[in-house]
Protein backbone atom coordinates (compact mmCIF):
# COMPACT_ATOMS: atom_id res chain seq x y z
CA UNK A 1 0.00 0.00 0.00
CA UNK A 2 1.09 3.26 -0.92
CA UNK A 3 1.76 6.50 1.91
CA UNK A 4 -0.84 8.45 0.38
CA UNK A 5 -3.21 5.70 0.80
CA UNK A 6 -2.45 3.94 4.29
CA UNK A 7 -2.75 8.03 5.15
CA UNK A 8 -6.19 7.87 3.76
CA UNK A 9 -6.76 4.10 5.50
CA UNK A 10 -5.64 5.67 8.77
CA UNK A 11 -7.67 9.01 8.33
CA UNK A 12 -10.95 6.59 8.31
CA UNK A 13 -9.98 4.77 10.74
CA UNK A 14 -9.69 8.15 12.92
CA UNK A 15 -12.85 9.60 11.79
CA UNK A 16 -14.73 6.43 13.27
CA UNK A 17 -12.82 6.90 16.65
CA UNK A 18 -14.06 10.37 16.66
CA UNK A 19 -17.60 9.38 18.80
CA UNK A 20 -15.61 7.50 21.20
CA UNK A 21 -19.08 5.55 22.92
CA UNK A 22 -22.32 6.93 23.18
CA UNK A 23 -25.27 5.75 25.52
CA UNK A 24 -28.68 6.68 25.30
CA UNK A 25 -31.67 5.89 27.29
CA UNK A 26 -34.96 7.84 27.59
CA UNK A 27 -34.80 10.37 24.17
CA UNK A 28 -36.37 13.33 26.30
CA UNK A 29 -33.24 13.59 28.85
CA UNK A 30 -30.05 15.73 28.83
CA UNK A 31 -27.60 15.13 26.25
CA UNK A 32 -23.95 15.64 27.74
CA UNK A 33 -21.14 15.59 25.55
CA UNK A 34 -17.86 15.33 26.60
CA UNK A 35 -14.60 15.72 25.33
CA UNK A 36 -11.35 13.94 25.75
CA UNK A 37 -8.21 14.62 24.52
CA UNK A 38 -8.05 17.76 23.15
CA UNK A 39 -4.42 17.99 24.26
CA UNK A 40 -2.46 14.87 23.36
CA UNK A 41 -0.42 14.45 26.10
CA UNK A 42 -3.64 14.72 28.71
CA UNK A 43 -4.87 10.82 29.28
CA UNK A 44 -6.74 11.38 32.09
CA UNK A 45 -10.28 12.23 31.23
CA UNK A 46 -9.60 9.22 28.37
CA UNK A 47 -9.02 6.85 31.42
CA UNK A 48 -11.65 8.26 33.40
CA UNK A 49 -14.82 7.96 30.99
CA UNK A 50 -14.07 4.54 29.65
CA UNK A 51 -14.14 3.59 33.31
CA UNK A 52 -17.22 5.01 33.77
CA UNK A 53 -18.43 3.41 30.22
CA UNK A 54 -17.83 -0.28 32.05
CA UNK A 55 -20.01 0.76 35.25
CA UNK A 56 -23.02 2.11 33.62
CA UNK A 57 -22.81 -1.49 31.83
CA UNK A 58 -22.97 -3.46 34.30
CA UNK A 59 -25.00 -1.98 36.36
CA UNK A 60 -27.32 -2.01 33.45
CA UNK A 61 -29.18 1.38 35.21
CA UNK A 62 -31.73 3.24 32.82
CA UNK A 63 -30.25 6.39 31.50
CA UNK A 64 -32.85 9.53 31.25
CA UNK A 65 -31.01 10.97 28.63
CA UNK A 66 -27.89 10.32 26.30
CA UNK A 67 -23.97 10.61 26.82
CA UNK A 68 -21.42 10.92 23.96
CA UNK A 69 -17.64 10.94 24.12
CA UNK A 70 -16.32 13.28 21.42
CA UNK A 71 -12.21 12.07 20.75
CA UNK A 72 -9.96 15.13 20.43
CA UNK A 73 -6.38 14.81 18.76
CA UNK A 74 -6.30 11.74 18.06
CA UNK A 75 -2.98 11.97 16.30
CA UNK A 76 -1.67 13.84 18.72
CA UNK A 77 -2.72 11.53 21.46
CA UNK A 78 -1.09 8.55 19.41
CA UNK A 79 2.08 10.10 19.65
CA UNK A 80 1.53 11.64 23.38
CA UNK A 81 2.27 14.99 23.05
CA UNK A 82 0.04 18.02 23.50
CA UNK A 83 -0.14 18.80 19.42
CA UNK A 84 1.57 18.03 16.07
CA UNK A 85 1.36 21.68 14.02
CA UNK A 86 -0.47 23.98 16.10
CA UNK A 87 -2.79 24.19 19.52
CA UNK A 88 -5.85 22.43 18.76
CA UNK A 89 -7.78 24.22 21.49
CA UNK A 90 -6.78 27.67 20.19
CA UNK A 91 -7.58 27.65 16.59
CA UNK A 92 -11.82 27.70 17.10
CA UNK A 93 -12.42 31.31 16.12
CA UNK A 94 -10.42 30.92 13.10
CA UNK A 95 -13.42 29.65 11.36
CA UNK A 96 -14.74 31.92 8.53
CA UNK A 97 -11.56 34.79 8.69
CA UNK A 98 -8.81 35.69 7.13
CA UNK A 99 -6.65 33.30 9.44
CA UNK A 100 -8.87 30.01 8.96
CA UNK A 101 -6.88 27.46 7.56
CA UNK A 102 -9.06 26.47 4.88
CA UNK A 103 -7.94 29.11 2.49
CA UNK A 104 -4.62 27.09 2.86
CA UNK A 105 -3.55 24.31 0.42
CA UNK A 106 -3.93 20.89 1.94
CA UNK A 107 -0.11 20.04 2.66
CA UNK A 108 0.06 23.18 4.20
CA UNK A 109 -3.00 22.85 6.58
CA UNK A 110 -1.70 22.09 10.37
CA UNK A 111 -2.60 18.46 11.47
CA UNK A 112 -4.89 20.20 13.90
CA UNK A 113 -7.38 21.67 11.32
CA UNK A 114 -8.46 17.84 10.28
CA UNK A 115 -9.13 17.06 13.34
CA UNK A 116 -11.15 20.35 14.13
CA UNK A 117 -13.49 19.95 11.12
CA UNK A 118 -14.12 16.05 12.40
CA UNK A 119 -14.95 17.16 15.75
CA UNK A 120 -16.83 20.28 13.98
CA UNK A 121 -19.09 17.65 12.26
CA UNK A 122 -19.40 14.81 15.09
CA UNK A 123 -20.63 18.29 16.87
CA UNK A 124 -23.21 18.79 14.52
CA UNK A 125 -24.46 15.03 13.84
CA UNK A 126 -24.98 15.24 17.80
CA UNK A 127 -27.07 18.19 17.73
CA UNK A 128 -29.18 17.08 14.70
CA UNK A 129 -29.55 14.15 16.38
CA UNK A 130 -32.24 15.40 18.89
CA UNK A 131 -35.10 17.70 19.25
CA UNK A 132 -34.54 21.32 19.42
CA UNK A 133 -35.79 21.34 22.75
CA UNK A 134 -33.58 19.10 24.30
CA UNK A 135 -31.41 20.31 26.86
CA UNK A 136 -27.10 20.02 26.21
CA UNK A 137 -24.33 19.96 28.23
CA UNK A 138 -20.83 20.30 26.71
CA UNK A 139 -17.75 19.34 28.98
CA UNK A 140 -14.29 19.55 28.57
CA UNK A 141 -11.79 17.22 30.22
CA UNK A 142 -8.33 18.39 30.58
CA UNK A 143 -4.91 18.42 33.07
CA UNK A 144 -2.07 20.84 33.67
CA UNK A 145 1.41 20.64 33.42
CA UNK A 146 2.33 21.46 37.05
CA UNK A 147 0.52 20.18 40.19
CA UNK A 148 -2.79 21.10 41.01
CA UNK A 149 -6.59 21.04 42.74
CA UNK A 150 -9.23 20.19 40.64
CA UNK A 151 -10.67 22.95 39.06
CA UNK A 152 -13.40 24.38 36.70
CA UNK A 153 -12.95 27.00 33.83
CA UNK A 154 -15.76 28.43 32.51
CA UNK A 155 -17.13 31.67 29.94
CA UNK A 156 -19.08 33.89 32.19
CA UNK A 157 -22.63 33.02 32.07
CA UNK A 158 -25.01 32.98 33.65
CA UNK A 159 -26.45 29.30 32.42
CA UNK A 160 -22.41 28.01 33.15
CA UNK A 161 -22.46 29.61 36.91
CA UNK A 162 -25.09 27.69 37.55
CA UNK A 163 -24.08 24.39 36.16
CA UNK A 164 -20.26 25.08 37.49
CA UNK A 165 -21.57 25.67 40.87
CA UNK A 166 -22.96 22.48 41.56
CA UNK A 167 -19.39 20.95 42.05
CA UNK A 168 -17.25 21.66 45.03
CA UNK A 169 -14.12 23.27 43.18
CA UNK A 170 -12.64 26.64 42.32
CA UNK A 171 -14.24 28.47 39.28
CA UNK A 172 -12.04 30.81 37.12
CA UNK A 173 -14.45 32.83 34.74
CA UNK A 174 -14.26 34.35 31.95
CA UNK A 175 -11.06 32.60 30.89
CA UNK A 176 -11.70 33.28 27.35
CA UNK A 177 -10.56 37.00 27.55
CA UNK A 178 -7.09 35.35 27.91
CA UNK A 179 -6.66 32.40 26.43
CA UNK A 180 -8.89 32.52 22.41
CA UNK A 181 -10.08 30.34 20.01
CA UNK A 182 -11.01 27.40 22.78
CA UNK A 183 -13.67 24.64 22.12
CA UNK A 184 -15.97 25.95 24.70
CA UNK A 185 -16.21 29.27 23.41
CA UNK A 186 -16.60 28.02 20.33
CA UNK A 187 -19.74 25.52 22.31
CA UNK A 188 -20.67 28.60 24.00
CA UNK A 189 -21.70 30.88 20.60
CA UNK A 190 -23.72 28.00 19.41
CA UNK A 191 -26.16 28.46 22.57
CA UNK A 192 -25.36 26.07 24.31
CA UNK A 193 -23.68 25.18 28.39
CA UNK A 194 -20.29 24.30 28.15
CA UNK A 195 -17.34 24.16 31.43
CA UNK A 196 -14.03 22.75 31.00
CA UNK A 197 -12.86 20.48 33.95
CA UNK A 198 -8.84 20.80 35.22
CA UNK A 199 -8.13 17.17 37.17
CA UNK A 200 -4.49 18.29 38.54
CA UNK A 201 -0.94 17.21 36.78
CA UNK A 202 -0.81 15.30 33.24
CA UNK A 203 0.21 11.88 34.72
CA UNK A 204 -0.96 12.02 38.40
CA UNK A 205 -3.28 9.35 39.05
CA UNK A 206 -5.60 11.39 41.04
CA UNK A 207 -6.37 13.67 37.84
CA UNK A 208 -7.66 10.38 36.85
CA UNK A 209 -9.57 9.66 39.65
CA UNK A 210 -10.73 13.52 39.87
CA UNK A 211 -11.69 13.12 36.53
CA UNK A 212 -13.94 10.11 37.28
CA UNK A 213 -15.76 11.92 40.15
CA UNK A 214 -16.38 15.00 38.16
CA UNK A 215 -17.99 12.73 35.40
CA UNK A 216 -19.76 11.16 37.64
CA UNK A 217 -21.49 13.90 39.46
CA UNK A 218 -21.82 16.11 36.05
CA UNK A 219 -23.89 12.78 35.02
CA UNK A 220 -26.15 12.60 38.33
CA UNK A 221 -26.53 16.12 38.79
CA UNK A 222 -27.83 16.39 35.24
CA UNK A 223 -30.07 13.95 35.88
CA UNK A 224 -29.33 11.46 33.62
CA UNK A 225 -27.86 8.85 36.11
CA UNK A 226 -28.83 9.04 39.94
CA UNK A 227 -26.24 7.94 42.19
CA UNK A 228 -27.14 7.33 46.02
CA UNK A 229 -26.04 9.53 48.76
CA UNK A 230 -22.43 7.69 49.50
CA UNK A 231 -21.15 7.60 45.86
CA UNK A 232 -21.98 11.46 45.79
CA UNK A 233 -20.76 11.89 49.17
CA UNK A 234 -16.93 10.20 48.19
CA UNK A 235 -16.78 11.99 44.51
CA UNK A 236 -17.57 15.33 46.86
CA UNK A 237 -14.49 14.52 48.85
CA UNK A 238 -12.33 13.40 45.66
CA UNK A 239 -12.65 16.79 44.14
CA UNK A 240 -12.52 18.96 47.04
CA UNK A 241 -9.38 21.43 47.17
CA UNK A 242 -7.06 21.65 50.37
CA UNK A 243 -7.61 23.85 52.93
CA UNK A 244 -5.40 26.71 51.10
CA UNK A 245 -7.64 27.09 48.04
CA UNK A 246 -11.28 28.76 48.67
CA UNK A 247 -13.76 27.06 46.68
CA UNK A 248 -15.23 30.35 45.61
CA UNK A 249 -14.90 32.20 42.00
CA UNK A 250 -11.78 33.57 40.66
CA UNK A 251 -10.64 36.07 38.01
CA UNK A 252 -8.13 36.38 35.75
CA UNK A 253 -5.94 39.64 36.20
CA UNK A 254 -2.87 39.09 34.45
CA UNK A 255 -2.02 36.92 31.77
CA UNK A 256 1.63 36.24 30.67
CA UNK A 257 1.89 35.13 27.25
CA UNK A 258 5.40 34.23 25.49
CA UNK A 259 6.28 33.89 21.72
CA UNK A 260 8.49 30.82 22.03
CA UNK A 261 8.02 27.78 24.98
CA UNK A 262 11.58 26.69 24.50
CA UNK A 263 13.14 30.48 25.33
CA UNK A 264 10.47 30.06 28.64
CA UNK A 265 11.37 29.19 31.64
CA UNK A 266 9.19 28.86 34.86
CA UNK A 267 10.66 29.36 38.53
CA UNK A 268 10.41 25.83 39.62
CA UNK A 269 7.96 25.40 42.90
CA UNK A 270 4.94 27.01 42.10
CA UNK A 271 1.39 25.21 41.92
CA UNK A 272 -1.67 26.41 40.69
CA UNK A 273 -3.52 28.74 43.23
CA UNK A 274 -0.47 29.33 45.21
CA UNK A 275 -0.79 32.75 46.90
CA UNK A 276 2.39 35.20 45.33
CA UNK A 277 3.12 38.75 46.28
CA UNK A 278 3.15 42.06 43.76
CA UNK A 279 7.87 41.38 42.79
CA UNK A 280 8.03 37.97 43.12
CA UNK A 281 10.07 36.12 40.78
CA UNK A 282 8.24 33.74 38.32
CA UNK A 283 9.88 32.88 35.50
CA UNK A 284 13.19 33.67 32.70
CA UNK A 285 11.44 34.69 29.07
CA UNK A 286 14.58 34.86 26.86
CA UNK A 287 16.73 34.96 30.16
CA UNK A 288 15.10 37.99 31.27
CA UNK A 289 13.72 37.55 34.89
CA UNK A 290 9.79 38.57 35.10
CA UNK A 291 8.41 39.37 38.45
CA UNK A 292 4.82 39.44 39.77
CA UNK A 293 3.22 42.50 38.63
CA UNK A 294 0.22 42.38 41.04
CA UNK A 295 -0.59 40.28 44.34
CA UNK A 296 -3.04 37.02 43.88
CA UNK A 297 -2.73 33.15 42.69
CA UNK A 298 -0.58 31.99 40.43
CA UNK A 299 -2.65 29.87 37.78
CA UNK A 300 -1.71 27.41 34.69
CA UNK A 301 2.45 28.22 35.18
CA UNK A 302 3.87 27.01 32.39
CA UNK A 303 6.70 23.73 32.89
CA UNK A 304 6.51 22.04 28.99
CA UNK A 305 7.79 23.47 26.39
CA UNK A 306 4.87 23.68 23.99
CA UNK A 307 2.02 26.34 24.57
CA UNK A 308 2.02 30.83 24.53
CA UNK A 309 0.61 30.84 28.09
CA UNK A 310 3.37 31.65 30.28
CA UNK A 311 1.23 31.88 33.48
CA UNK A 312 -1.32 34.05 34.57
CA UNK A 313 -2.75 35.32 38.37
CA UNK A 314 -6.00 35.30 39.48
CA UNK A 315 -7.60 37.30 42.45
CA UNK A 316 -11.00 35.42 44.42
CA UNK A 317 -14.26 37.82 43.26
CA UNK A 318 -17.21 38.80 45.68
CA UNK A 319 -19.78 36.61 44.92
CA UNK A 320 -21.68 39.54 45.79
CA UNK A 321 -20.95 41.24 42.61
CA UNK A 322 -21.94 37.97 40.96
CA UNK A 323 -25.39 38.42 42.41
CA UNK A 324 -25.39 42.00 41.20
CA UNK A 325 -24.46 41.22 37.71
CA UNK A 326 -26.65 38.36 37.55
CA UNK A 327 -29.32 40.63 38.33
CA UNK A 328 -28.32 43.33 35.85
CA UNK A 329 -27.43 41.22 32.92
CA UNK A 330 -31.13 40.44 32.93
CA UNK A 331 -32.15 44.43 33.30
CA UNK A 332 -32.59 46.93 30.71
CA UNK A 333 -28.98 48.53 30.80
CA UNK A 334 -27.94 47.41 28.12
CA UNK A 335 -30.05 49.83 25.52
CA UNK A 336 -28.30 52.43 27.54
CA UNK A 337 -24.58 51.19 27.02
CA UNK A 338 -24.10 52.97 23.01
CA UNK A 339 -25.02 56.67 25.10
CA UNK A 340 -21.80 56.37 27.31
CA UNK A 341 -18.97 58.60 26.21
CA UNK A 342 -16.60 56.87 23.70
CA UNK A 343 -18.79 53.80 23.11
CA UNK A 344 -19.96 53.25 19.61
CA UNK A 345 -22.55 50.17 18.39
CA UNK A 346 -20.80 47.44 16.17
CA UNK A 347 -23.62 45.35 15.90
CA UNK A 348 -26.43 44.23 18.16
CA UNK A 349 -25.06 42.56 20.89
CA UNK A 350 -21.49 44.09 20.45
CA UNK A 351 -19.66 47.64 20.96
CA UNK A 352 -16.59 49.31 19.97
CA UNK A 353 -14.59 51.51 23.28
CA UNK A 354 -12.36 54.19 22.48
CA UNK A 355 -9.92 54.10 26.36
CA UNK A 356 -8.96 57.98 24.97
CA UNK A 357 -12.36 58.90 26.04
CA UNK A 358 -14.08 55.86 28.27
CA UNK A 359 -11.17 55.89 30.84
CA UNK A 360 -12.43 54.41 34.21
CA UNK A 361 -14.10 51.47 34.85
CA UNK A 362 -14.91 50.16 31.16
CA UNK A 363 -14.11 46.73 31.81
CA UNK A 364 -15.83 45.76 35.03
CA UNK A 365 -18.94 47.81 33.78
CA UNK A 366 -19.31 45.77 30.83
CA UNK A 367 -18.34 42.50 33.18
CA UNK A 368 -21.13 43.34 35.21
CA UNK A 369 -23.66 42.94 32.21
CA UNK A 370 -22.02 39.65 31.06
CA UNK A 371 -19.88 40.94 28.35
CA UNK A 372 -16.44 39.55 27.06
CA UNK A 373 -13.80 42.51 26.47
CA UNK A 374 -11.14 41.99 24.17
CA UNK A 375 -8.63 44.71 23.32
CA UNK A 376 -8.28 45.33 19.71
CA UNK A 377 -5.49 47.91 20.02
CA UNK A 378 -3.75 50.14 22.50
CA UNK A 379 -6.67 52.22 22.50
CA UNK A 380 -9.98 50.24 21.72
CA UNK A 381 -11.83 47.85 23.29
CA UNK A 382 -14.22 45.69 21.40
CA UNK A 383 -17.14 44.10 23.79
CA UNK A 384 -19.09 41.34 23.25
CA UNK A 385 -22.66 39.97 24.81
CA UNK A 386 -22.10 36.58 25.90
Amino acid sequence: MSNQNQQKSKNSERKKKRIRWSKSGNGKGPVIVVFVGIHGNEPAGLKAIDVISEKIDETGQKMEGSIYVVSGNIRAMEEGVRYLDTDLNRLWELYNTQKDFSALNGEKRPSEFGESLQIKHAIEEIINEHDEGEEFIFTDMHTTSSRSCAFIMLNDTIENRELARTFPVPQILGIEENIHGTLLSYINNLGHKAIGFEAGAHLDRLSVKRSEAFLWLLIHNSRVLKLNEQDIEKYEKSLQAHPGVPDTYYEVKYHQVIQDAEKFEMIEGFENFDQIEKDTPLAYDHGELIRAPVNGRIFMPLYQKRGRDGFLIIKEVSEFWLYVSAYLRRSFLHRYLKYLPGVSVLSKHSFEVDLRIARFLVKDIFHLLGYRVIDKNEHTLICYRR
